[in-house]
């Protein structure tokens, strides 16, 4: 199979989730693409003589553990249960016969990992009992506090000598007379059990009797007795307020101090329905929350509360992290509950900076979510308050084959507001061997089955409508952006490339900007596949103060005046210019550049101040540990023309970048004229890249006449070739331009 034009199928979006952010952690051995594509992993060499079949029973207990029962597993081994869901996702793929599904060797070593994870986890699991028959006949268990919000149990259950096995029962504790409900299949040797107890009876002690069974027949049937009670609990009302006192949703994470568990706070709102099955997994799943990626200690898995948290709670020590985006400072809040008592907290929120009183306002690019009814709306609402984004774009997305996170309507009459948030649709599509585009305030869907890749009628479409057409992934170099780049760039069809998912990377833009081309700088979570709304995000200015216009911020964006940043707060200037604009050189006369970096002390606080042109740091300042404010002014000798950009690095490594200010002399472009030439060879790499997947297209598609990807290749094998073609000839003219710049230079 050739990977050039292959991307995955919709099967496989489980895997896109669990693979997207979790590179740190990879120890099973897969290639991440840091975007919800991922490639198939390869076996590494060292694994291969070491590949034993999968203990009985261990993937299904691997996906229930991960998908219902998160809650047995102590916060230290979730990077476990990210392995194991990795590993489930293509293990999905290759059970439904997927075109990108593992091979048999993959498939069997992915088996064999899932079950040493789950057989490694099953020792740390939280309140694990162990039944020993071969000490004892009929064992009674001591009396074990369960929890009833949690509500399973793990057990180790030995009948004798022989393999491990793993198995999963549901006991419903509403059964009156029949004994199956009570009834668990276990193996004759050592079997990890896990009880999901449903409807567990309410008072100070029950007692219940709980049957293994072997799977041999004929074998006998042994009994246990389950002495339990439910934890002592008392109530928690925790008020969220802003810096005026008013009641404002939040991101919550809620820690039992002791066992470092994280419990799912009452109330929190659930966006699994508009989501697709992307939240059935561990990062997003039942009892886990959404995962927040912002620098430690503050990163981990966090759930939207749209008002006061109210519930009962087991009694003993508790924290809470409280996060609403990157203007307010995060807090950690310790309280005690008491049996039968009420613990009341109020955690007032501090806002360190005010972005929108100096008309910039935070936006998302990038979210994903289905919104059909009053309720989605509210919902997808309640989140973009609660990370306080002005703008949350929420996108349809499609591929060949179909759409997903449908879309009651584009348009003005279709945007959600609450005060100076808005939510705008738009759409993520195209979606293929050309990259992922991205549509902007939008009036209606725009896609063609027919014409699927041609995105230059996609990106004039979108224009005519007054939306705004960019590239996704760009940050991140990944699923064939910088083919589309390469096509459309040169044309002035691109209206910002999204630079910041899962970290900056300024490298592609780089590429551009360096040939002389306006590169607006855009943000985006990706979310659900990159975590929660608005943990990066770009801000645009609009010029008006307090008061959002959503227009008038997209029109921002087309202008440029934009930055992306995961903490510091940037102002940059170049005389009186903002990012995005333009300078006309009149003389040879210096220009100050100005950057003032803002941030929280320990946290976002700017560390580091560089001014850089043509992708090279021009000049740094190093702050202070907790100096929240840094400057940088600099004499700049503005040459033939450049491109100047602010990057700020803060104290726990989060970043910012903005878009350039371009300086432009009459006749000459602002252009690193001593790489044009390297820079013109790799575009023409791309450009061969392109005509290769449509030759292989051309030869593979009548033999996989279901592989849609192929089909939609063929069907615009004509119009691609044509922009392979316009564009070599725009490359062409900027080879001639260089030529005669050169001359020019040298003459001046």
């Amino acid at each position: 199979m050739h990977c050039h034009w292959r991307v995955g199928r919709s099967n496989l979006v489980a895997v896109k989730a669990a693979l997207f952010q979790f590179s740190a952690v990879l120890s099973l051995g897969m290639t991440m693409l840091q975007a919800h594509e991922p490639r198939v992993p390869e076996v590494p060499a060292e694994d291969v003589a070491r590949i034993q079949p999968p203990l009985y029973g261990s993937e299904n207990f691997a996906r229930i553990l991960t998908r219902q029962w998160q809650g047995l597993v102590p916060e230290g081994d979730m990077e476990s249960m990210q392995r194991i869901n990795e590993a489930l996702g293509w293990l999905e793929a290759a059970n439904q016969g997927a075109a990108d599904a593992p091979g048999l060797r993959e498939t069997a070593w992915l088996r064999w990992r899932v079950s040493k994870e789950c057989k490694a986890l099953a020792a740390s699991l939280a309140n694990l009992q162990t039944v020993d028959f071969r000490k004892q006949a009929t064992p009674e268990s001591s009396l074990i506090e369960i929890d009833p919000q949690l509500g399973a149990l793990a057990l180790r259950v030995t009948l004798g000598e022989g393999p491990e096995e793993f198995a999963t029962h549901t006991v419903n504790f509403t059964g009156e007379r029949n004994p199956l409900p009570y009834t668990v299949a276990v193996g004759g040797g050592t079997t990890h059990v896990l009880l999901k107890l449903d409807e567990i009876p309410a008072g100070e002690t029950s007692t219940q009797r709980i049957i293994f069974q072997p799977r041999e027949p004929g074998s006998p049937a042994h009994w246990w007795t389950l002495h339990f009670k439910t934890k002592p609990s008392g109530n928690l009302w925790v008020d969220i307020t802003d810096e005026s006192g008013t009641a404002v949703p939040a991101m919550v994470r809620l820690t039992a101090k002791d066992t470092r568990r994280l419990w799912e706070p009452a109330g929190a709102v659930d966006l699994r329905a508009m989501m697709n099955d992307i939240t059935s997994l561990p990062i997003y799943g039942p009892g886990r929350g959404y995962m927040l990626y912002i620098p430690e200690p503050w990163r981990g898995h966090y759930w939207v509360m749209p008002g006061p948290l109210d519930m009962a709670l087991p009694a003993g020590e508790w924290e809470l992290h409280v996060w609403r985006g990157l203007e307010y400072a995060p807090v950690k809040l310790d309280f005690s509950v008491k049996p039968g008592g009420l613990t009341r907290q109020t955690v007032k929120l501090h806002r360190w900076v005010d972005m929108a009183a100096q008309g910039w306002f935070a936006g998302d690019d990038h979210v994903h979510a289905r919104i059909m009814s009053g309720e989605d709306a509210d919902k997808l609402m309640a989140w973009t308050r609660a990370a306080d984004i002005g703008v949350c774009n929420v996108l349809e997305m499609g591929d060949e084959m179909r759409t997903w996170y449908a879309q009651r309507g584009f348009g003005p009459d279709f945007r959600i507001q609450h005060g100076n948030h808005w939510i705008v649709p738009g759409q993520e599509d195209p979606r293929g061997i050309l990259g992922h585009a991205i549509g902007l305030n939008l009036t209606a869907k725009v896609r063609d089955r027919d014409r699927y890749l041609d995105q230059r009628w996609v990106a004039e479409e979108i224009h005519r409508q007054g939306g705004l057409y960019g590239h996704t992934h760009v940050g991140a170099k990944a699923l064939f952006v910088e083919r589309q780049m390469a096509l459309y760039t040169a044309d002035g069809l691109v209206d910002f490339n999204s630079i910041l998912q899962a970290a900056l990377n300024t490298e592609l833009i780089t590429h551009y900007l360096n040939l002389g081309y306006k590169m607006t700088a855009s943000a985006g979570t990706d979310t659900p596949y990159g975590g929660t709304v608005g943990c990066v995000r770009m801000y645009a200015h609009t010029g008006k103060k307090g008061s959002l216009e959503p227009d008038a911020w997209f029109q921002a964006v087309k202008n440029g005046h934009t930055f992306v940043t995961t903490g510091p707060m940037v102002d940059f200037r170049v005389g009186d210019a903002i990012p995005g604009d333009e300078i006309e050189l009149k003389n040879d006369a210096p220009l100050t550049a100005r950057i003032t970096a803002r941030g929280l002390a320990g946290k976002s606080a700017p560390q580091t101040v560089r001014l850089v042109r043509f992708g090279e740091v021009l000049k740094e300042v190093k702050g202070k540990p907790g100096q929240e404010t840094l400057e940088l002014e600099f004499e700049v000798e503005p040459g033939h023309g450049c491109w100047l950009a602010a990057h700020v690095i803060g104290e726990d490594g989060s970043e910012a970048w903005t878009t350039p200010v371009y300086l432009r002399r009459p006749g000459f472009r602002w252009w690193a004229l001593d790489q044009v030439p390297a820079l013109l060879a790799a575009q023409e790499t791309v450009l061969q890249d392109i005509e290769k997947v449509v030759m292989e297209a051309k030869e593979q598609a009548a033999a996989r006449p279901m592989d849609y990807t192929l089909k939609s290749v063929v069907q615009c094998a004509g119009i691609l070739l044509g922009e392979i073609k316009r564009a070599r000839s725009h490359y062409g003219d900027l080879h001639d331009i260089h030529l005669q710049e050169l001359e020019n230079r040298s003459r001046r």
